[in-house]
């Protein structure tokens, strides 16, 4: 393994934890992350640190402030619809560029996804359902052709994984995922655009849904 590669595994290790902490709540909204403190607590320099702490402000756990350094930014059922709402946004382009993109050979990966996500998710395993569920959104915003939007998607990956896995999922929301999935690789499949982003549009919503009801039963 090159130097490079042990970098950035140091750097995904303190960014992957500090993120679990965010999101299990074990530090508050507001409070201050320690370069120094930090740096004890892995063992390792502070450049690693800073640089987690950079990756963690791009996917808008923390937020860096001039005279404070990096403090925690509050995640509540505001922050969750926003991040939703944009999100769709986002994926409404990639889901109709890549229904106008798509070719035969597309399509047959695409349902490979599909059936992947399927596989999955009768084992009920729910961290292989969400990278499951990860891999095939993230083939979609890769066949868009816009890397610009699909790098967004792709940002905001691990603070939904997160937070899906505190709160976890409806009762009803996994036979939901699978109707929306084989619907949407349909509507893609026809180079329906319109029914596509609707079918989007209804995945996203649903998805929100569910773990704003989840938080708010849990007192969040």
């Amino acid at each position: 393994m090159t130097s490079e590669s042990v970098a950035a595994t140091i750097v995904d290790r303190v960014k992957r934890s500090i993120r679990d902490d965010i999101v299990a709540g074990r530090v508050a909204p507001g409070e201050r992350l320690r370069i120094a403190e930090l740096s004890a607590r892995f063992g390792v320099s502070s450049i690693p640190i800073r640089e987690a702490l950079l990756r963690l402000e791009g996917d808008r756990l923390v937020v860096i402030e001039s005279h404070r350094g990096a403090v925690i930014r509050a995640i509540d059922r505001k922050v969750v619809s926003d991040m939703y709402d944009v999100r769709f946004a986002v994926e409404a382009l990639t889901v109709r560029n890549a229904t106008a993109r798509a070719r035969p050979a597309d399509v047959q990966h695409l349902e490979g996804y599909v059936l992947a996500y399927e596989k999955t998710a009768a084992t009920g395993d729910h961290s292989r359902m969400l990278t499951a569920n990860q891999e095939l959104h993230g083939f979609i915003g890769t066949l868009s052709g816009n890397p610009e939007a699909a790098r967004y998607i792709e940002q905001g990956w691990e603070l939904i994984i997160g937070i899906r896995n505190r709160f976890g999922f409806g009762t009803t929301r996994f036979a939901a995922i699978l109707g929306e999935h084989r619907r949407l690789f349909e509507a893609i499949a026809r180079g329906d655009q319109v029914l596509a982003v609707h079918i989007a549009q209804e995945h996203s919503e649903g998805a929100k849904q569910d773990l704003l009801r989840r938080m708010e039963e849990t007192g969040f």
